[in-house]
């Protein structure tokens, strides 16, 4: 279990920000699967993030896609990071009484507001850290 540190959300938060939507929809689609990952962004066609990962119509920088699928590698990212995969997915999909009892994926699923994200972002953070 890896210690979730300033310096690894940093570079987490990097990563986000630097990769291609390519390489984040490709990671997660390894990690979680294609329809879980396209559950995640909020999409109905799970084919779709195929075809990011294949550079084919990606999503407009800064849309809700966009948004969702870069935050959601956040989420993703620590959790894997602290864990592993399976509690990764255990976690997205648990119930969760900060989200009045909805699991955090669709919370995700349907964000759009910069607190939406944050609070995803904040309670998976306290999921993924032994010292703060």
């Amino acid at each position: 279990m890896t210690v979730m540190t300033e310096a690894l959300v940093d570079q987490v938060d990097h990563d986000a920000t630097t990769l291609d939507v390519s390489s984040i929809a490709s990671y997660l689609q390894d990690t979680l699967g294609q329809r879980i990952a396209a559950y995640l962004v909020g999409l109905r066609d799970s084919r779709q993030v195929g075809r990011w990962i294949r550079g084919e119509h990606t999503p407009t920088s800064g849309g809700q896609y966009d948004r969702r699928l870069r935050e959601g590698y956040k989420v993703v990212r620590m959790l894997v990071e602290a864990y592993d995969a399976q509690t990764a997915k255990a976690w997205l999909f648990g119930t969760n009484s900060r989200f009045d009892d909805h699991a955090p994926i669709e919370v995700l699923a349907a964000a759009e507001t910069t607190e939406d994200f944050r609070q995803v972002r904040r309670a998976a953070r306290q999921f993924a850290s032994v010292d703060w």
